[in-house]
C-alpha cells in the first residue's frame, strides 16, 4: 500500500469516531434510564405486596378471634350477624394501618349448626390499599 493510499483511506475514515461515541453515550444512557424505571417499578410492587401479605394475616386472626367466640363455650355467644365483628383495629406494630370485619351467618343442616365466617382485612389507604377475604365455615 502506498503512502498516498494510505492518506487516502484515513480520510475517508475521519470523524467516524466522535458519531460512535455519541451512539454510545446515547444508549448506554437509555439503558441507564429503563434500569431505574425498572427499580422504581419493583420498589413500588414490593411495598404493595407487603401489604397484601398484612391484609392477609389481619383478616386469619379476625376469623380466628370470630371462631373463638363462636366455639368457645365459656365465651359469651357473640350474635352471628352479618356485622358480627366490627372495624377491629390492632395496636400491634405491623397492623397498625390496618383493619378487619367479620360477617357471620348461620345454617341448620339435619339439626346441627353452621356458622359461615367471612373476614375482610384491610391495610393501608388510597391507591396503596390491599384488602384480603377469608371465608372460614365451622360446624357446632
Amino acid at each position: 500500500m502506498s503512502l498516498d493510499a494510505y492518506r487516502l483511506s484515513t480520510k475517508k475514515q475521519q470523524g467516524l469516531g466522535l458519531p460512535a461515541a455519541l451512539f454510545i453515550i446515547v444508549v448506554l444512557s437509555l439503558m441507564v434510564a429503563a434500569i431505574q424505571r425498572l427499580n422504581e417499578f419493583n420498589a413500588s410492587a414490593h411495598g404493595r405486596e407487603w401489604l397484601s401479605i398484612r391484609a392477609f394475616y389481619m383478616a386469619e386472626s379476625a376469623a380466628q378471634a370470630a371462631a373463638v367466640y363462636t366455639l368457645n363455650s365459656s365465651q359469651p355467644m357473640v350474635a352471628c350477624t352479618a356485622n358480627m365483628l366490627a372495624d377491629i383495629s390492632p395496636n400491634t406494630e405491623g397492623l397498625l394501618s390496618c383493619r378487619a370485619r367479620v360477617d357471620c351467618q348461620q345454617h341448620t343442616v339435619d339439626a346441627r349448626d353452621y356458622f359461615t365466617l367471612t373476614s375482610t382485612g384491610r391495610c393501608g389507604s388510597g391507591i396503596d390499599q390491599a384488602q384480603r377475604i377469608i371465608q372460614v365455615r365451622l360446624a357446632q
